[in-house]
């Protein structure tokens, strides 16, 4: 199981949303830049970064964004209101390994092939869930095709893999929820879990699920046994 460290970028600061509105962003971190390189200088095999303003429609990051992806090595896959194409094409030449799309490729299936075949292997398939259905706009709508059939489209894409975050049990270390076994283990592309993970307990309940990494926020920034393992698991 890969452990991901995620670092959510709001006004150029490091925070994390407890499944809600910015108002319940958590901030952990005022230099992104130091963070994430960190987490690489820790030993962590991968990073995520996720743009929360651009997510929301509240202005980006985006220098900020290009900035980290200049100071570190390790791979970094970035998110957060990728629903343009020569933004996602920008973000790949500046050096992120993988780009996350998720409102506009759930809306548009033929935009996303388009983009998968555009960009082979460095497009993940975003999907943030509540109670089993996809959520798009910065969660702030959801989606009528069932979860299943998303996979299912997925499957046939060249894709990197897919991003499942359980919306409800994100930013709360309160445990993953429901970890989608059986919808997971029908996924043919990497599967990466998000949402909830408060300590070991928790991957392996998603190993066994199936998920064959973890992206990790908040819980890798407090103080506790269980975030001092997950710290230990980034390596």
């Amino acid at each position: 199981m890969i452990v991901i460290p995620s670092l959510d970028l709001w006004d150029g600061r490091v925070g994390f949303l407890r499944g809600g509105p910015p108002e319940q962003l958590t901030t952990v971190a005022e230099d992104a830049v130091a963070t994430a390189r960190a987490w690489a200088d820790r030993g962590a095999r991968r990073l995520q970064v996720v743009d929360l303003n651009a997510a929301l429609g509240r202005g980006d990051n985006r220098e900020l964004l290009l900035r980290i992806l200049r100071s570190v090595e390790v791979p970094v896959q970035v998110g957060g209101g990728l629903r343009d194409t020569d933004r996602i094409g920008e973000l790949l030449a500046a050096g992120a390994s993988r780009a996350i799309v998720s409102t506009r490729a759930l809306r548009d299936p033929p935009w996303l092939v388009a983009m998968a075949r555009r960009h082979p292997g460095r497009i993940l398939l975003g999907i943030d869930h509540r109670d089993r259905r996809a959520l798009l706009a910065g969660r702030t709508e959801s989606l009528a095709v069932p979860l299943g059939e998303i996979v299912r489209t997925a499957n046939d894409l060249p894709l990197g893999g897919v991003l499942f975050t359980n919306t409800v049990a994100e930013g709360r270390m309160e445990g993953v929820g429901d970890p989608l076994g059986e919808m997971v283990a029908r996924c043919r592309h990497e599967r990466i879990a998000a949402g909830g993970v408060a300590g070991p307990e928790d991957l392996r309940t998603l190993a066994a699920a199936g998920f064959d990494a973890a992206v990790v926020g908040l819980a890798l920034y407090r103080e506790g046994p269980g975030p001092d393992r997950l710290r230990e698991a980034v390596r």
